[in-house]
């Protein structure tokens, strides 16, 4: 199984509420790249936070691949890693679209078994990481997309 963890692209900060801050043209631009990159990639399922900037993040995915977003509520800035392997498909390969610190702490659960413990993420930015089973500490990241 392939799993791709991509933060969502440059937010504005003028927007009534967090959940509702959306893509800068400079965010468009990060998403754009990092998809590009990802195209030689086969994705089966793309998942997005409910934030407004992680969903133009996944529907900008989904127009690459021609897939549609889900909304995975776990998937939120501050949700818990382990929820969201519990919500995941356990075979293909998936993208997910969200924010820092929920990125790098999947990643680090997978990868070292300690959600608390991850790489940051800059805006845009998608590892893709491999394992046998979706499960914590058996990960390993085997590309990097920075756009």
């Amino acid at each position: 199984m392939k799993l791709i963890i991509m933060r969502h692209g440059q937010a504005s900060w003028s927007a009534p509420s967090d959940k509702e801050r959306s893509l800068t043209e400079q965010g468009v631009r990060e998403v754009s790249n990092t998809v590009a990159l990802l195209a030689g990639q086969r994705v089966d399922f793309i998942f997005a936070s409910p934030y407004l900037r992680a969903q133009q993040t996944g529907r900008i995915a989904a127009e690459a691949f021609g897939l549609t977003v889900e909304t995975l509520d776990e998937l939120e800035p501050d949700g818990n890693p382990a929820k969201v392997l519990d919500a995941l498909p356990d075979s293909g390969v998936v993208l997910l679209a969200s924010h820092m610190p929920m990125v790098g702490y999947l990643t680090g659960l997978l990868c070292d078994g300690t959600p608390k413990v991850g790489p940051s993420f800059q805006t845009g930015m998608a590892l893709v990481l491999e394992m046998d089973i979706l499960a914590p500490g058996v990960g390993r990241v085997i590309e990097r997309f920075i756009p």
